[in-house]
């Protein structure tokens, strides 16, 4: 029987694994990390890919390792590279130093050698931890951590359903290369990932690009005030006891549809330029007019797992909140032995649960455990 086994090889399995076994000393052999995926981050790469994004929205202390100047070091280490490039003010890395240090990690660390290829299916409780079932079989272990994400639920509205021609950006099946240059492009979508989504076709030589948009352009720095990543928000958050009100402070907090200066900036110089043009509205009946519609509508809001994961909420009685999400005690233990991170445990870490931050944040609830 393992010692954890850990549900999920993006961002959060994948920092949560390192945490497990360098700082809390648990052995290789008594961790696993089941993932659909062949290697770590896989979701991971093919969004930001897809996006064409540059930057990062989270700042340099924002990683997968446990130490917060790990990826400084890193970048002073190599300086002298093109990649190693910041954004001002809060230092924001380029993708690819960001993705460079984690493979880094990944491999001096060896994380590869603690993944499992497999999907969960079940979930059972036993008299000392828990048996999850996969397509190959269960595995069984005294404790788990479900780091669940929402990347294979992009919310694809009602009305774009019908059309084949429309696709989200999200889909695990699409690819950015896919896109022809002679194509008429509509992007649906008034925040970070549609903007940088445009300005990327644009700048491939993609001639007809247009961003539909609800809005203006919104500019925040972050998804949600950096309040909430330390007891200044998080204090008074803490102690409301209605989970309703807590799920209503999460999504009135949150910057949905939001992106910083700097994309805002290049969108707007894009537009000038005539590279981009910009429509405010719904795309009705101007559908027809594109060859391709990509959605970039962001991601379904239900709570991520599937069927699998509601019988075990039904089975064993696990707790929730009306919105469906876990209740969950301040170590994320679900119960006994069941472990949650992400946006599965947003109603304890609060609106930044998702994000590399929320890993961060995450991974010290687990060693006060």
């Amino acid at each position: 029987m393992l010692e954890w086994l850990i549900i999920g090889g993006g961002i959060h399995g994948t920092h949560l694994s390192l945490v497990l076994t360098q700082r809390m000393k648990v052995p290789a052999d008594r961790i696993r990390v089941l993932d659909p995926y062949p290697l770590p981050l896989t979701r991971w790469h093919q969004v930001t890919h897809n996006t064409g994004m540059r930057y990062l929205r989270s700042p340099l202390v924002h990683h997968l390792h446990h130490d917060q100047g790990a990826l400084g070091v890193f970048a002073r280490i190599h300086q002298h590279q093109p990649y190693t490039e910041f954004i001002p003010t809060y230092s924001r890395p380029s993708l690819e130093l960001f993705n460079r240090h984690s493979q880094h990690l990944i491999e001096k660390y060896r994380l590869i050698d603690l993944r499992i290829p497999g999907r969960a299916s079940g979930l059972q409780a036993l008299s000392e931890g828990w048996r999850v079932e996969t397509e190959n079989g269960g595995i069984e272990s005294k404790r788990v951590l479900l780091a669940i994400s929402l990347s294979e639920q992009p919310h694809i509205p009602t009305w774009a359903q019908p059309f084949p021609h429309i696709q989200h950006i999200f889909d695990p099946n699409f690819q950015r290369e896919a896109v022809l240059p002679n194509e008429r492009i509509a992007i649906i979508g008034g925040g970070i990932t549609a903007a940088q989504t445009a300005l990327t076709l644009a700048q491939a030589s993609h001639h007809s690009v247009t961003l539909i948009t609800r809005h203006s352009s919104r500019i925040f720095d972050f998804d949600s005030d950096p309040c909430w990543m330390n007891a200044l928000c998080l204090g008074d958050f803490h102690q409301i006891p209605d989970y309703i009100q807590r799920r209503k402070i999460i999504r009135s907090v949150r910057h949905r549809g939001s992106m910083p200066y700097d994309v805002a900036h290049d969108l707007q110089q894009a537009i000038h330029e005539g590279r981009v043009r910009r429509v405010e509205g719904e795309i009705g009946d101007q559908i027809d007019q594109y060859d391709r519609v990509l959605l970039a509508t962001g991601w379904e809001q239900t709570r991520p797992g599937g069927v699998w994961l509601d019988q075990a909420i039904e089975a064993y009685g696990l707790p929730i909140a009306p919105c469906g999400f876990p209740i969950v005690a301040r170590d994320l233990c679900w119960q006994t032995g069941l472990y949650v991170t992400g946006a599965l445990a947003e109603l304890e870490i609060g609106p930044a649960a998702r994000n590399i931050i929320g890993a961060r944040m995450a991974g010290e609830r687990l060693r006060s455990a």
